[in-house]
């Protein structure tokens, strides 16, 4: 079985590159009913956009894991060795799991493309974890009605207890609960993300990151993006909270095109939602993100997407993080063109901070509560649009958008 690195290398998030860092930049956040825009080079301070009541759409909450059909024609195990063996016979099927417990030294492996599922929803206990994928095979694989409980990350690959990679194009997985008791790296990591569905899944208690879409290429292109609903994902982070310098603990990590719908992160030690990688054209839409550092942070490069109907706050520092051009990479900016619309931030310091070289980006339809600093920050942006938002309820003294650099640079806070 092939083994590629779990190790996300994005700009300013990569583990053989110094960090950039979530905190380098600020978060943006939402303005005026008059349409605006800060030019780089502008050299008068535009007037402060208008405060205009602004009426939110309800945010979709996730669904929990729920029942399905069972076929009739399937392989039905009830034992670790007799669920090996099925895996490695050769053929492509369906394997049904009764109620148990499934454990091994290693994790499990679909090289086949096998769709392997619990009889009975949740009742099927894994110890080890699930690689699907191999060198070669065929596609199509699915987790379906599992429960996944590991302690130990030898039980893993690479610290990820479903682990998708290399042949495993158009794998899915529903329907399951995974937890990693604050012991293994990652509930889902997929780096072949082609086709790629997760549906009702429920992932909690990892060092490092709840569930990853990343193919770590930023050239990377599909005409099948993944398709991720349904996701609660609480509890990621290092036994020293922040310790990862902002290169994890972050618990959804999305590096492709796809979309995201209702989506719910707590308690995330550095950010609730991270974008990068080769994140362009996609959709993220009804998420709510509480306890975490940063609520969104958006970094290379996230191109033309939309961020819609949010809730962020209130135990957030920076509800949006677009961060800064970098100087790297010949100065090409995390956020271009992406829209941040119909949200509500609560958060402390600031709800959207855009911060040097974000490009076109669009922040309406908000409403901003709490922010000691700024409703939005735009620092040294290109074009940036913000209008149509609600900043009657930021803290006294804050400005409803600062063109100054953020005064908290870049502390975590």
């Amino acid at each position: 079985m092939g083994v590629i690195s779990t190790s996300i290398t994005s700009l300013g998030i990569a583990v053989a590159l110094a960090c950039v860092g979530l905190f380098a930049a600020g978060e943006t956040g939402c303005a005026s009913t008059t349409e605006r825009a800060r030019p780089s080079d502008a050299t008068t301070t535009p007037p402060p956009p208008p405060s205009v009541p602004v009426t939110l759409s309800p945010v979709r909450s996730p669904r929990a894991p729920s029942g399905y059909p069972v076929p009739r024609k399937a392989l039905r195990v009830s034992s670790s060795s007799q669920l090996e063996k099925a895996l490695a016979d050769g053929r492509t099927e369906t394997i049904v799991l009764s109620p148990g417990v499934y454990d091994a030294p290693r994790p499990f492996a679909d090289r086949e493309g096998d769709r392997i599922l619990a009889s009975r929803l949740g009742r099927a206990v894994l110890r080890a974890g699930f690689v699907l994928g191999g060198n070669n095979g065929p596609p199509g694989a699915l987790i379906r009605g599992l429960t996944f409980s590991v302690r130990d990350p030898r039980k893993t690959l690479d610290g990820d207890v479903v682990h998708v990679w290399g042949s495993a194009a158009g794998a899915s997985v529903l329907d399951t609960r995974i937890d990693g008791h604050g012991m293994v790296d990652a509930g889902i990591v997929v780096h072949q993300p082609r086709g790629f569905v997760a549906r009702r899944i429920v992932a909690r208690r990892f060092l490092s990151y709840g569930v990853v879409v990343d193919p770590n290429d930023f050239n990377f292109r599909t005409r099948s993006p993944y398709s991720l609903r349904d996701l609660t994902i609480s509890r990621v982070g290092r036994r020293v909270p922040g310790s990862s310098n902002g290169t994890a603990e972050a618990c959804l990590w999305l590096g492709s095109p796809g979309t995201v719908e209702r989506v719910r992160v707590r308690g995330c030690a550095i950010t609730g939602i991270w974008t990068g990688t080769a994140m362009k054209d996609s959709r993220i839409e009804d998420a709510s993100v509480d306890r975490s550092r940063v609520g969104i942070y958006i970094e290379h490069f996230t191109t033309r997407t939309v961020f819609e109907r949010l809730r962020v706050g209130p135990s957030v520092t920076r509800g949006v993080n677009a961060e800064w051009a970098s100087r790297a990479l010949g100065g090409k900016p995390a956020s271009v063109e992406n829209v941040i619309q119909d949200a509500y931030f609560r958060t402390s310091h600031v709800g959207v901070y855009l911060d040097q070289g974000t490009t076109r980006t669009l922040v309406r339809h908000c409403v901003f509560a709490g922010q000691a600093w700024a409703a939005i920050g735009d620092y040294l942006g290109v074009e940036n649009r913000y209008y149509g938002n609600n900043f009657d309820r930021i803290a006294a003294g804050a400005v409803s958008v600062s063109y100054d650099h953020d005064p908290a640079g870049s502390a975590p806070n």
